[in-house]
């Protein structure tokens, strides 16, 4: 039995070919804040991570497929506004009522299926 070893540099771009992994099991929310957000409207947050400003009213960010929290900034914490279901290789859109207190969600995505949020 004898072994050949593999050049470094196949194992290196195997490695991170692997680690890239284009085909990952991720999808898109889209954000959209109802009337468009200013500097000084609350933060959101998606789980525990904050979002920057919402620029001109949406935003598109690439997340893990799955349900993910969606909560916004008050004076108590942060306070959950909804669930959001996010499908392999579909946008999630959900949309902010800033004008409610607290503020309110209403979700849709490009699935056959729906379901895109749980209030």
């Amino acid at each position: 039995m004898s072994m050949r070893a593999l050049p470094i540099g196949v194992v290196a771009i195997g490695l991170a070919l692997a680690a890239c992994n284009p085909t990952g099991d991720t999808g898109y929310v889209e954000i959209r804040t109802v009337p468009v957000a200013s500097q000084r409207s609350s933060s959101l947050y998606l789980d525990s991570t904050k979002l920057e400003p919402v620029q001109k009213g949406v935003a598109v960010l690439k997340q893990r497929a799955g349900t993910t929290k969606l909560s916004a900034e008050s004076i108590g914490g942060q306070v959950p506004l909804c669930d959001i279901v996010v499908r392999k290789n579909r946008i999630t859109t959900v949309t902010v009522s800033l004008l409610d207190r607290p503020p309110r969600c209403q979700c849709r995505n490009s699935a056959p299926k729906g379901g895109a949020c749980v209030s």
